[in-house]
């Protein structure tokens, strides 16, 4: 896998501003595809306990789409899919990929600071938002394998005319021209502009909350339901203060060039398939060899540094606004670690080949957390069994029926 540099094209409409003249081309590379499509998704009000097998199963499976309709090459991206609905989502994908990693080299700043506007469509939002030194610019963002962009400008440029959007110094549109399977024209970024005005100077002082959010939907992947929602309850109700992270109930830690990021990890054997339950298997084991053979042995992890997760617990909120770690990609081959500039480590490993994943995410643990998926599809509950805090019952074992191995008030 190899960083793509996408060439950058000017429209005619953005073709004389300076600002879009320092820039002619971006890197970006397909973990970090990964993360934007994640970006993506809303922020989860409230996760229920038994959403855990479902979340578990959902970021491979997402993972796996890229990783089969999505190839990069050092000056193309293609998207092989040959399913209509597929090939739209991806080039969606895509297309906010290209867009908001365009703004930040050329802004010079971080994914953790867009907000997200406009009406979410099918679970999504494809408008974004970001202040910096003062300046609020806004991005619309499209993605095509079509050979020509006119229709995606003219629909970036009449939804700009609406007279009740508020003023903001700059809106500008990319569009992503990315190529289907075996087409080996250029990919490119096309920008498209509506004239800046100087006269509108933005206030910064929601970028706390706007990082708070953009963390809260990895959280929503990462960090035990539990505690993830005491962590968006009082970020939702605007109780900035109260909005704490409890690092010690990450599921682990992963140390990557001597810092710790705290996190989830995922397998592609936990992708949940409707013929899991209806395939003739008889048990846990049997169900866990067979996805062993058809998907083999892909772990991965999401995580977030400790820096990030201190400066919220303290609220030290220029510390935050500052934050930024290096971006960092080793591809090595069978295990692939990409950092973000906002913290967000996400590691990849192919048959074992990276030590510290395996230690910190057995082969028992992944045959253990399938059996809760299979056993939650067949509606076998089981006691939680953990000896009770309470005054009145301690030390009683717990009768709440639960498909993790605690129930929610003893994990």
């Amino acid at each position: 896998m190899s960083i793509s540099k996408p060439k950058i094209h000017l429209d005619e409409t953005v073709k004389d501003l300076e600002l879009f003249k320092s820039k002619e081309d971006f890197q970006i590379c397909k973990p970090e595809i990964f993360k934007y499509g994640i970006m993506m998704e809303e922020v989860p009000n409230h996760i229920r306990e038994a959403d855990f097998e479902y979340l578990q199963s959902k970021i491979p499976a997402y993972e796996l789409l890229h990783s089969d309709f999505i190839n990069i090459f050092p000056e193309r991206i293609e998207n092989t899919s040959n399913d209509d609905r597929k090939k739209k989502i991806i080039s969606e994908i895509i297309g906010v990929s290209f867009g908001i990693k365009y703004t930040i080299e050329l802004l010079n700043t971080s994914p953790s600071k867009f907000k997200k506007i406009g009406v979410p469509i099918e679970g999504k939002y494809l408008d974004y938002s970001i202040i910096v030194e003062n300046k609020e610019y806004e991005l619309e963002t499209k993605g095509t394998v079509n050979k020509y962009y006119s229709t995606f400008k003219n629909d970036i440029l009449e939804k700009k005319k609406d007279q009740s959007l508020k003023s903001v110094f700059l809106r500008f549109g990319t569009i992503a021209m990315i190529n289907n399977f075996g087409d080996t024209k250029l990919s490119q970024c096309v920008i498209v502009d509506d004239p800046p005005n100087d006269n509108n100077i933005a206030s910064d002082d929601s970028s706390f909350e706007v990082q708070l959010l953009n963390y809260g939907i990895f959280l929503s992947y990462i960090l035990d339901s539990k505690y993830f929602n005491k962590y968006i309850r009082p970020l939702k109700q605007k109780q900035l203060r109260k909005v704490k992270i409890n690092q010690k109930k990450f599921f682990t830690k992963y140390i990557f060039k001597g810092k710790e990021f705290y996190g989830e990890c995922f397998d592609y054997r936990l992708i949940r398939e409707n013929e899991d339950v209806n395939n003739g298997l008889n048990n846990n084991l049997d169900l866990f060899q067979e996805k062993t053979r058809k998907f083999g042995k892909t772990k991965f992890f999401i995580g977030l540094e400790l820096k990030v997760i201190e400066a919220i617990n303290r609220k030290h909120i220029d510390n935050l606004k500052n934050y930024e770690a290096e971006w960092t990609l080793e591809d090595e081959g069978l295990t692939i670690k990409f950092l973000d500039k906002d913290g967000i480590l996400i590691v990849k490993s192919k048959d074992g080949d990276d030590n510290q994943l395996e230690n910190i995410f057995t082969e028992a643990e992944v045959k253990k957390r399938l059996g809760y998926s299979f056993n939650q599809q067949l509606g076998n509950a089981h006691t939680c069994g953990a000896p009770c805090r309470s005054r009145e019952i301690k030390d009683k074992s717990c009768e709440i029926r639960t498909y993790r191995e605690f129930c929610h008030f003893h994990r």
